[in-house]
């Protein structure tokens, strides 16, 4: 009997995919919004509006197991409910998992950074669901938010991913010419309404806050961004 002689099989070689930067926390990075603010002046009752550019930057990052942390100073929503010569916020944006973020601020954020580097702290409770601010990837009808909320049939009280659009940017550090997808999500509550847009590999595009009732009202579109070194 003729043996058939077979050609060896040859090792497969396995290439590791490039790790994917959804939102670029990168110590120095930042991004400058400009746009107008409006509020009641707590005392007479004057509504008041202005126009406003604020600076969101990355001031530090580092890692606790597997949680990704940067240092935030600057956020958007610092804006809304704007007083005059109100200073920019502390915040920690916290990866838990591939593409899972959550925003903590002001005295919760010093809470939290304290816990984050006492290395006894198991972390248990760390964060709350509310703080929970991005869900990636992101897909029109994607809900996300708090497990008590996010079965509401009337879309309230979670975040929602509304729709998908090609567009190019007109800012500073970011090429005209280029087209990126942008998400725009909501979150509704009874008297507020927020918009975020949303770019992968850029970050928060344009931030917007409406309180019906108290003519609290706050639009942001970015003007700059510097990805970091």
């Amino acid at each position: 009997m003729t043996q058939v002689q077979k050609d060896p099989i040859p090792p497969v070689t396995v290439t590791p995919e490039t790790e994917r930067v959804d939102f670029p926390l990168i110590p120095g990075s930042y991004w400058v919004y400009e746009g107008m603010t409006q509020w009641i002046s707590p005392n007479s009752g004057q509504i008041n509006q202005t126009p406003i550019a604020w600076k969101m930057e990355v001031v530090d990052t580092f890692e606790r197991g597997p949680l990704k942390i940067a240092i935030l100073k600057g956020y958007p929503a610092d804006v809304a409910w704007y007083s005059q010569g109100k200073e920019r916020g502390d915040h920690l944006m916290i990866e838990v998992s591939p593409g899972k973020f959550y925003l903590v601020s002001d005295e919760r954020a010093r809470l939290v950074l304290q816990r984050l580097t006492d290395e006894a702290d198991v972390l248990v409770n760390l964060l709350e669901d509310l703080e929970l601010l991005l869900d990636l990837p992101l897909i029109p009808g994607k809900v996300f938010g708090s497990s008590e909320q996010i079965t509401r049939l009337d879309g309230g009280y979670r975040w929602n991913v509304e729709a998908v659009e090609q567009v190019k940017l007109d800012a500073e550090g970011i090429s005209s010419r280029e087209s990126h997808i942008q998400y725009h999500l909501t979150f509704r509550t009874a008297p507020d309404l927020i918009n975020i847009y949303f770019v992968p590999g850029i970050g928060i595009t344009r931030y917007q806050y409406q309180h019906q009732g108290a003519n609290a009202e706050t639009d942001l579109k970015l003007i700059e961004y510097y990805p970091g070194n």
